[in-house]
């Protein structure tokens, strides 16, 4: 687990800092620390995002510009049973989990690990509610959903989840090792579908792929996955790629018709200037506006993770991340 052998001590150790307003460049960012964001979910006109973090960070906004990191999912010292049997020496840091709402309840998906091992494992838990004032809001934990043990194995973390316009929803995940593994999930359990296995649709042979993510346009559906190395600071090398497909389930080709198992991916987002390893694309749709966020390392801080956010644009068929979300103050700001 090349990914995590670094840790992800910077989303760990790094306070929220303050960005000033008098910023000259209105950005989406946020400067709480922030690695691995989940799809912002919105919910009685509050952004919700989670990212990596002890008990699963959460963190709030009223308008996408002032943030706000709430209570963590699990309580300090507290994460769900089966755990401790499944991944032998978890200490409760939660990675890259991702959030879909079905069935009437928010599915929050999260990874267990720990560095250097195949040994992980994706478990989910549901609530009522996202709004962590309300006498609803409780997370309740479903259990695993998948696992993984040794190398030849799909790697059980960076879980990305899709609704699909037919109210279908699927899961990818995967990172190095066996590659990238794509299953239809039950909307009802919010397990892996019965009678479905899980598909290769990219990487694999230990090839540096990981932190993908599902989104679907017209009649195509499009596979963003990372490559290159995070964790690293101003020296993470992620990029992000793509390929497409007429199936959820692949196999996807990028724009050359290489499949993605093989080695193919279109490239839609690599370092530039302020923003080192962007990466783990999630996406909202609100109205006619796709919003992705990903996190990057940013150059101008110390290579601390950061949340940022892009507009996703197709063209001929084929997506653009270059435009950034624009802002309507001079700063954004982080609080506790």
């Amino acid at each position: 687990m090349i990914k995590r052998q670094t840790a992800l001590l910077l989303a760990g150790l790094i306070l929220p800092l303050v960005v000033s307003a008098q910023s000259q460049t209105p950005t989406s960012e946020t400067s709480i620390a922030t690695h691995d964001p989940s799809s912002i979910q919105k919910e009685d006109g509050q952004y919700w995002y989670f990212s990596t973090g002890h008990g699963i960070q959460a963190v709030s906004s009223p308008d996408l510009q002032h943030w706000k990191v709430e209570k963590s999912i699990f309580e300090k010292g507290t994460w769900p049973n089966w755990i401790d049997s499944t991944v032998q020496g978890f200490k409760g840091h939660f990675w890259a989990p991702d959030c879909v709402r079905m069935n009437g309840k928010y599915y929050l998906y999260y990874s267990c690990s720990t560095f250097g091992s195949p040994t992980s494992a994706i478990g989910v838990a549901t609530s009522p509610t996202l709004n962590q004032q309300s006498p609803d809001y409780r997370w309740t934990d479903q259990g695993m959903v998948v696992k993984s043990k040794v190398k030849a194995d799909f790697n059980a973390i960076d879980p990305g989840l899709m609704r699909d316009t037919d109210g279908r929803v699927y899961m990818v995940y995967g990172s190095f090792h066996g590659g990238i593994g794509a299953a239809e999930i039950d909307t009802v359990t919010g397990k892996i579908k019965a009678g479905t296995t899980v598909k290769r649709v990219a990487g694999g042979r230990e090839s540096d792929w990981e932190a993908a993510a599902l989104v679907k346009e017209g009649r195509y559906y499009y596979l963003f996955v990372n490559n290159g190395l995070c964790c690293k600071g101003l020296n993470s090398t992620y990029y992000i790629v793509v390929g497409r497909s007429e199936s959820p389930l692949g196999p996807f080709l990028d724009q050359t018709g290489r499949d993605l198992t093989v080695g193919g991916g279109t490239v839609v987002l690599r370092t530039a200037g302020q923003y080192i390893g962007p990466g783990h694309v999630g996406l909202l749709r609100e109205g006619n506006r796709n919003l992705v966020s990903i996190h990057f390392y940013d150059a101008e801080n110390k290579g601390r993770p950061r949340l940022d956010l892009r507009l996703l644009k197709f063209k001929n068929g084929w997506p653009n991340l270059d435009t950034k979300y624009p802002t309507s103050s001079g700063g954004i700001h982080a609080k506790l």
